[in-house]
């Protein structure tokens, strides 16, 4: 294929780690979206989905036709095409290890930047039961997120993305408004070291775990072009969402003292 068709033109994410629908850009974008989407939640490997996508890009190509006349619904020809495939080549997917990796830099993240805020102000973290309560819910949330369920209903229902996560954030300010008694307290430095040592597990089982190329989707014949820089941007994205916390909570500290 030539490189300039692959060539990632789009935002920021599609220059980093490519963009999939290059491989067929004769195919309508919502169309040839609704497929990519429909296999990878099947867990079909990369090169699996390239090779399909390449198939309809060519009948598309030569015979003119829109590929929802040629091959019918995206989603159900995606269905036949991984029937067809099977289960014997399956593609990256949700693991013990995504799901703990996740966890372990949500929970590093939220620990640094609370012992962050505690240092500059200069006091112990004061620990209350709506903090608590609020911390297990996002755990809990946070597990189900992975569930091949949750991640369809987020696909077919893309307006959710505006207002649940608003009423989640309304809902943990609630529980720590309503339930803020105190309950302990604990030294900044600890929690903080707490935080970077769940950060720092988070990235190791990241690395780990993810295949070097991403399981990107390639053309056949086509080499992944994830780039080392690209595997660590998705490893370090809660690290880095860190120290965008922490710029904020300094801003935020300065404009109030």
């Amino acid at each position: 294929m030539n490189s300039k068709a692959t060539r990632a033109t789009g935002p920021m994410v599609e220059r980093i780690f490519g963009d999939p629908g290059a491989i067929a850009p004769s195919v309508e974008k919502a169309w040839r979206d609704d497929f990519i989407i429909e296999l990878r939640l099947r867990s079909l490997p990369g090169e699996a989905i390239g090779d399909a996508l390449m198939t309809v890009e060519s009948h598309v190509a030569e015979s003119g036709e829109k590929a929802q006349d040629a091959f019918g619904e995206a989603k159900t020809y995606a269905r036949e095409v991984a029937a067809a495939t099977g289960t014997a080549a399956r593609g990256w997917s949700v693991s013990a290890a995504t799901v703990a990796s996740t966890l372990l830099g949500l929970a590093g993240m939220l620990l640094s930047v609370r012992a962050f805020g505690s240092w500059l102000d200069g006091e112990p973290i004061g620990v209350t039961t709506g903090e608590l309560v609020g911390l297990a819910v996002l755990i809990l949330l946070a597990s189900t997120l992975f569930f091949t369920a949750t991640l369809r209903m987020l696909v077919e229902h893309r307006w959710l993305a505006l207002p649940v996560p608003a009423l989640l954030v309304g809902g943990l300010v609630g529980l720590h408004i309503a339930l803020d008694e105190p309950l302990f307290e604990l030294p900044a430095l600890a929690v903080g070291v707490a935080g970077v040592l769940s950060l720092t597990a988070s990235v190791l089982l990241s690395w780990v775990e993810e295949p070097a190329g991403l399981d990107q989707v390639t053309a056949p014949g086509q080499a992944p072009t994830v780039t080392t820089k690209s595997r660590m941007a998705a490893v370090l994205i809660f690290p880095l969402m860190t120290l965008g916390l922490f710029i904020f909570t300094w801003v935020l500290h300065l404009i109030v003292t």
